[in-house]
């Protein structure tokens, strides 16, 4: 399954996979165009409000976005936007309504166009629950393309 919300490019910039219990493993990856939550956010919850129902909270890690506003309004609806230091630097956690929540690894916003499209379909094709380890071996080149996912 995947979702994907795209900029001027045809890279998808989101997809998700099945999701897992086990520590480690996400949901899905981001690709955002920037470090900007401020303008990024908007379209990440307004696709994963389609997953997980209404957002009501998005946790970052603030050494990795310096700038985000404290709250997203959609609608009539306030989104509180988070620092949270124990979400994992490469890593992204969207809370929906009714314990829905979504764990993303962020690809980082200068990854080579090629490279964050192979992740995320990747991710979107992962027969197995998908690692942050494995993930952040694809981002930095040290697993090659043709390594499986799951």
């Amino acid at each position: 399954m995947a979702n994907a919300v795209t900029d001027c490019s045809t890279t998808a910039r989101l997809a998700l996979c099945d999701h897992s219990d086990r520590r480690g493993t996400v949901d899905g990856a981001w690709w955002p165009p920037d470090y900007l939550l401020r303008t990024a956010l908007v379209d990440l919850v307004s696709v994963m409000g389609l997953t997980l129902g209404s957002v009501r909270r998005v946790l970052y890690d603030p050494t990795v976005f310096p700038s985000a506003p404290a709250r997203i309004i959609r609608g009539n609806t306030a989104i509180s936007v988070d620092r949270y230091s124990l979400v994992s630097r490469d890593t992204i956690y969207v809370m929906g309504t009714h314990a829905r929540n979504a764990l993303l690894y962020v690809v980082p916003p200068e990854t080579a166009e090629a490279r964050a499209g192979d992740l995320l379909e990747k991710v979107a094709d992962a027969a197995h629950p998908v690692s942050v380890r494995m993930l952040r071996a694809l981002a930095s080149g040290r697993l090659s393309a043709d390594g499986a996912i799951g």
